[in-house]
């Protein structure tokens, strides 16, 4: 895969890199890197773009990349206002594909080679795995010398043990993004991270790179394996989920307008394919809980 990666975050006197991450929102850059990253979001809400998926992040979400695989975690737009006193804080853990070695060949890790593999398509964690991970991220984060690298591996021990997991982006498709094709894609992931509440004509997205609409529909799908009205949908059915399990007072129809659906039975429609239950049913999930 040939991709657009960023300079690596890891000194070359490093065998790793963990820190923590405290800004007014997350770098909202579709990129990718050459080292494994582990993710901790502990403030902030927004969606996350990880290889072709798209999914809703708030305090909580962990997930493990591998390689190369693209990635964004785009602060909703509260965060990029400048008169509001919201913030981010994330933890995130870099370390390189050899960074133990010819160990990683050894029986004694064939876990953790496994998990790398998984990791190629990117893992999301839940459950009691995700509060045991946290605490080991902050240890890590604040250890120093041999014991933060011991602790990094029983970090690695525990994410290869666990059931806890969902595996991601979609293992048929390989991404093969060009450097000077990785700031087209960026403007139109944040063109329609902005303004998916509203109709967005397919005219306005393609003028974004100076395409035709057939042209720039055949782009795009090439490049994320999905069409950019497909796209969108997911867009919005991704923060109707947020509203229908934050804001019991807004009513499904009311969620639906809100999110740029132009009736409520395309919505259901929608929404139903999407996530496998109506509305009504993802509602009644959160509020039994």
């Amino acid at each position: 895969m040939k991709f657009a990666l960023q300079k690596s975050p890891i000194p070359e006197s490093r065998i790793f890199v963990a820190k923590q991450l405290k800004e007014k929102h997350f770098d909202a850059t579709w990129h990718a890197h050459s080292e494994y990253q582990v993710f901790l979001v502990l403030k902030g809400s927004g969606t996350r773009f990880i290889g072709n998926t798209v999914q809703s992040f708030n305090a909580g979400d962990l997930t493990f990349l591998g390689p190369g695989l693209p990635h964004l975690w785009r602060s909703d737009s509260v965060y990029f206002d400048k008169s509001s006193k919201r913030a981010t804080l994330g933890l995130v853990v870099y370390f390189r594909a050899d960074f133990i070695g010819d160990l990683i060949e050894k029986d004694e890790m064939q876990q953790v080679r496994s998990l790398f593999k998984k990791a190629k398509r990117g893992i999301e964690y839940y459950g009691q795995t995700v509060s045991k991970l946290s605490s080991m991220m902050n240890g890590i984060v604040s250890a120093h010398g041999a014991t933060s690298l011991i602790q990094l591996l029983q970090m690695l021990e525990l994410m290869a043990q666990t059931k806890e997991y969902r595996l991601l982006h979609n293992a048929d498709y390989t991404y093969k993004l060009k450097e000077s094709e990785t700031r087209r894609i960026n403007l139109v992931i944040n063109f329609a991270a902005q303004h998916f509440r509203e109709r967005i004509e397919l005219e306005s997205a393609a003028a974004l790179l100076n395409m035709t609409p057939t042209s720039f529909s055949r782009y795009f799908r090439m490049k994320t394996s999905k069409s950019f009205s497909d796209f969108i949908t997911e867009l919005r059915i991704r923060h109707a989920c947020k509203l229908l399990s934050e804001e019991d007072d807004k009513t499904i129809s009311q969620v639906s307008y809100e999110c740029g659906f132009n009736t409520l039975s395309n919505f259901n429609r929608q929404f139903k394919w999407y996530m496998k239950m109506t509305p009504k049913t993802y509602r009644g999930n959160f509020s039994t809980l």
